[in-house]
């Protein structure tokens, strides 16, 4: 039985959707899940294990570029997705390009998310819609669209129908639950190794300094703080990390550390590479933006800073997480992002991971 999930947006989305996509493996693992993503998002998608194929779309391009080069490349999506037969398709974005094109995808059977106060093609669907329910996690309204599509899936009936399409022979569906895993990424052993190249005999601390907006962005110098009480305190090698066109977060951070030549800074790394680093590490600081997500989706215990926000849809998920919010930002004490982050360091389990 051959699965279509569509998400696009940004990366946290992504990160976010991976549980649920486990959550769908681990109850009929016999699926292949493809999933369509954006080009920048897939080399994350790449590294979930429940997902068996990735399928990477410039959305940026068809949506800013020419209008004849746009609609060569949708033409050319279409194409590939009807080509590939789908049973299934799952839209978790539900914009009205991707209810078209779960509609033109030919699937038999086609569930999407309704999302709250935004047009939604009802005729592109043949089963009922999930709506978006604005007040859960936006990872738990992700599961909530698994649960609906395991319901499908297990209806014995259309799971008989959908393999007599494959020529197989039909067998009883089995049992199934949702299952919230604690890790949906799995980091490639040549990126783990290149990242515990760095130190083989320190603890680590990351630090993620960026964002997309100014807003989120909470004064490196207070960061360089951090860092410094982790080498004095804990003897930590702190992980400094931004995107590639804010190298200057990261000069602010060795400027304002006292210890700024025993800081490992990274800005122009690949998103393997930015995982892997978050996975070496015991725990993760970060703002509010996508990589923060990376943290729970490897088992590293994660502290959020939010501000403009709302850590009520976008707060790590994972069990020992946490979160501190100011608006502005600049509320956020030092005092207080040290105190968790010191009893996070110190109540970390045998794997310094839970």
């Amino acid at each position: 039985m051959k699965v279509l999930a569509i998400r696009f947006a940004r990366l946290g989305d992504v990160v976010l959707l991976l549980p649920a996509l486990s959550s769908l493996k681990h109850a009929f693992p016999d699926i292949r899940l493809t999933l369509l993503t954006g080009n920048l998002c897939a080399p994350l998608a790449e590294m979930c294990p429940a997902i068996d194929e990735v399928l990477a779309v410039d959305r940026v391009a068809m949506r800013d570029g020419p209008v004849r080069t746009a609609l060569r490349d949708m033409h050319r999506l279409v194409r590939d997705v009807r080509r590939r037969r789908f049973d299934l398709v799952i839209d978790f974005h539900s914009f009205r390009e991707t209810n078209l094109l779960t509609w033109l995808s030919g699937a038999p059977v086609r569930i999407g998310m309704k999302k709250y106060k935004s047009p939604y093609l009802r005729f592109c669907f043949n089963k009922p819609p999930v709506s978006e329910d604005k007040s859960l996690h936006v990872s738990a309204m992700f599961e909530k669209v698994v649960e609906a599509t395991i319901s499908l899936l297990a209806d014995e009936s259309w799971r008989c129908e959908a393999r007599a399409r494959q020529g197989e022979a039909s067998r009883e569906a089995p049992g199934w639950s949702v299952r919230r895993q604690t890790k949906s990424l799995s980091i490639p052993d040549e990126m783990l190794q290149w990242a515990n190249e760095l130190s083989s005999n320190k603890l680590r601390l990351a630090l993620y300094v960026d964002a997309p907006v100014t807003e989120r962005i909470w004064p490196p110098e207070r960061f360089a703080a951090i860092a410094d009480f982790a080498i004095e305190r804990w003897a930590a090698l702190p992980i400094v990390m931004s995107g590639q066109r804010r190298q200057d977060l990261i000069q602010r951070v060795k400027r304002a550390s006292r210890n700024a030549d025993q800081l490992a800074v990274f800005s122009d790394i690949t998103i393997p590479q930015l995982a892997a680093l978050i996975a070496s590490a015991r725990i993760f600081i970060s703002n509010d933006t996508g990589p923060m997500h990376i943290g729970p989706a490897v088992g590293v215990r994660t502290l959020g800073l939010f501000s403009v926000g709302y850590p009520e849809h976008f707060r790590p998920m994972g069990l020992n997480d946490s979160v501190l919010r100011g608006n502005p930002i600049e509320k956020i004490q030092t005092t207080d992002v040290i105190a968790i982050a010191n009893e996070m360091w110190i109540t970390a389990g045998p794997n310094l991971r839970c």
